[in-house]
């Protein structure tokens, strides 16, 4: 299962707050819901007040509050500053 998943890093000022592999990650983009898998095509957007929810390859899932943020994905790899 290694080559489907989508490496996600979530990183404020202060510190990281997730970084591993997941198999999907759904942000509140200001243009709407993206859902992310893996090997997505890169892209840069900023991300409104909403989740960021983060399916692990167990089947747990994390959820983290958004005020505001940008997301870039490149390289089977997405980052969320917040």
């Amino acid at each position: 299962m290694a080559g489907k998943l989508l490496r996600v890093t979530v990183a404020r000022v202060d510190g990281p707050v997730f970084d591993g592999e997941v198999v999907s990650l759904a942000v509140p983009s200001v243009s709407g819901n993206i859902e992310l898998l893996a090997n997505h095509e890169s892209l840069i957007t900023p991300l409104k007040h909403g989740v960021i929810r983060i399916k692990k390859s167990d089947g747990s899932i994390e959820t983290y509050e958004l005020e505001k943020g940008t997301l870039e994905v490149s390289h089977n790899h997405a980052t969320i500053l917040i």
